[in-house]
């Protein structure tokens, strides 16, 4: 997944930063990252996560950067990159070892005696099937809550349709960050100010 791909770029994380296979220790020279694993998808995970697109754009330059010589497959439904992060995205377009392909994988095989992954997908944009043979595979899997489940309910806290906390009319209760919708650490950050000076602003009044 695209959590386990970030702590095997990570210096602190199992191999201290070096992107290997986990089955065999391989070094990566050719990876697909799968956009919209199971998001956008009414039988599980009907939104979008907002932050999967650029996870995966970090995560390819990571590869590249570490193998020059590495092909990097990006299959997506679409690619949100809203605002400043659109500039990242043409620079990463810019690299033509990294290959986009619109349209949604179907099947993911692996050889048995290589261990490789074989990744069967729809290719809209040409309208046709193809079939790739890579050393590994990312899934950007979505962002599922988890605050009503951990045991955050009362009547002052409600929740939508999927799990997320919605706003309520209870003075001195503020929901901030991804409980209350998918979002990067920027727009968390912010969030997270915002929900601080409304406490403030609470106590102030009384």
């Amino acid at each position: 997944t695209n959590v386990m791909m970030e702590r095997l770029a990570s210096i602190g994380g199992p191999t201290r930063g070096q992107i290997i296979r986990p089955t065999d220790g391989k070094e990566v020279g050719s990876i697909a990252f799968v956009q919209c694993a199971g998001s956008r998808d009414e039988n599980h995970l009907p939104y979008c996560s907002a932050v999967c697109c650029l996870a995966s754009l970090k995560e390819a330059i990571y590869v590249r950067d570490q193998y020059p010589d590495s092909k990097v497959y990006i299959f997506y439904i679409d690619m949100r990159t809203p605002g400043i992060y659109e500039d990242f995205y043409q620079k990463t377009q810019s690299d033509e070892s990294i290959t986009f392909v619109k349209g949604k994988v179907s099947k993911i095989e692996e050889d048995l005696k290589t261990k490789d992954l074989i990744v069967e997908a729809d290719n809209i944009l040409l309208g046709e099937k193809i079939r790739l043979k890579v050393d590994m595979v990312v899934l950007a899997t979505g962002m599922v809550p988890v605050a009503r489940e951990s045991g955050m309910t009362g009547a002052d806290i409600g929740y939508d349709e999927y799990g997320f906390t919605v706003n309520n009319q209870k003075t001195g209760i503020y929901a901030a960050g991804v409980v209350k919708r998918p979002m990067d650490v920027a727009s968390s950050v912010r969030s997270g100010a915002g929900a601080a000076l409304k406490a403030i602003q609470c106590i102030v009044r009384k």
